[in-house]
């Protein structure tokens, strides 16, 4: 005989009790299936997070338990903290009092002219007061130039805007600030083409210092060394362009018998020349701080005449030969004139 599988028994019986009932005249009941609770609906996960936070067990908030120990075993320690630092080595720990001992320097202001605030650069952490709707300068070496944007600690309450005033090598940069609120306290960072400042910005209600400047004592004289290297630069920058401005010709198709009659130094060629084409005056290096002569030729009808030609870097640059030609400055009687002549030509 073959074993009849448990469930089938199972089936039977129940048919057979219905069977039953329906004889003896009650009434069937009826099995509903209920749909499985979702995993939300078991596992109230904001009902455990409050119960984490609370310290309270997920029964009492009315939440349905973890699935298994294993997740209730991942649940955070109510005594723990997030790690909010970094421990340091002993070598990092050197190097902040290091810092530490700079920053606290003392650095003493002194008054300069126009209102400006002396701190002398590089001698402890300068410190820069200013107040809300007030403007603070801070005020560069003459000739000193920004290189890229000032970095600040609190770009967001701190407004920084660069400024310029002055002409030439005398040209001064500056760095505008100004605070949102009172109370705050940052760094700056302005990077130059000499140096890199590091100062410390606090905010007051009232309290603010107008323009803030710098001794430099290891710049010799304000600035002497800056100027010589700024002028040697100006010079090779000259050399450079009249190298670049003579005649790309052979040394044997110039022709240099030019001859020089009157004037003074001021106004007087170094020398004069040609390549066959053009011609070439070239003048001392100071006329570029100068007044420059006007250039004429002088005609058939020993009349002067304009004529096409510029001037780059001191050198005249002239679009054709001539025989005679006149370096002219000023005017009237007392003008200063250079007589040029080309000999052996017609």
């Amino acid at each position: 005989m073959r074993c009849i599988p448990v469930f089938l028994f199972a089936v039977l019986a129940l048919a057979r009790a219905a069977g039953q009932e329906q004889q003896d005249g009650t009434e069937a009941v009826q099995v509903k299936r209920k749909s499985a609770p979702s995993i939300v609906d078991r596992y109230d996960f904001r009902a455990q997070l409050r119960a984490l936070q609370g310290n309270v067990s997920p029964a009492a908030s009315g939440a349905n338990p973890a699935p298994s120990a294993s997740a209730a075993s991942e649940q955070a320690p109510k005594d723990f903290q997030p790690r909010t630092d970094a421990p340091l080595t002993p070598a990092a720990q050197d190097a902040v009092r290091v810092s530490e001992k700079w920053m606290a320097e003392p650095t003493s202001a002194s008054p300069g002219p126009d209102g400006r605030v002396l701190f002398s650069y590089g001698t402890g952490l300068p410190t820069v007061v200013c107040a809300p709707l007030r403007v603070c300068m801070i005020e560069l070496q003459p000739g000193e130039k920004l290189v890229g944007e000032p970095h600040i600690g609190d770009s967001v309450r701190w407004n920084v805007s660069p400024a310029l005033y002055g002409q030439g090598e005398s040209t001064t940069s500056i760095i505008v600030l100004k605070p949102s609120t009172p109370g705050l306290d940052t760094n700056l960072l302005i990077t130059t083409d000499r140096r890199a400042y590091y100062l410390r910005l606090i905010s007051k209600p009232e309290d603010y210092v107008a323009r803030v400047a710098f001794a430099y004592p290891d710049d010799e004289s304000g600035g002497r060394k800056w100027q010589e290297h700024l002028a040697q630069q100006k010079r090779q920058e000259e050399q450079r362009a009249h190298i670049e401005d003579l005649p790309a010709t052979a040394a044997d198709a110039l022709h240099f018998n030019y001859r020089l009659k009157g004037g003074n130094e001021r106004i007087r060629p170094v020398r004069v020349f040609d390549d066959g084409k053009k011609t070439y005056i070239q003048m001392p290096a100071e006329v570029a701080n100068r007044d420059l002569p006007v250039l004429v030729v002088i005609g058939a009808n020993k009349k002067p005449e304009m004529v096409n030609y510029r001037v780059k870097g001191g050198m005249y640059v002239v679009d054709r030969l001539f025989e005679r030609a006149q370096l002219i400055l000023g005017a009237g009687k007392k003008a200063l004139k250079v007589e040029i002549t080309h000999e052996g030509r017609g």
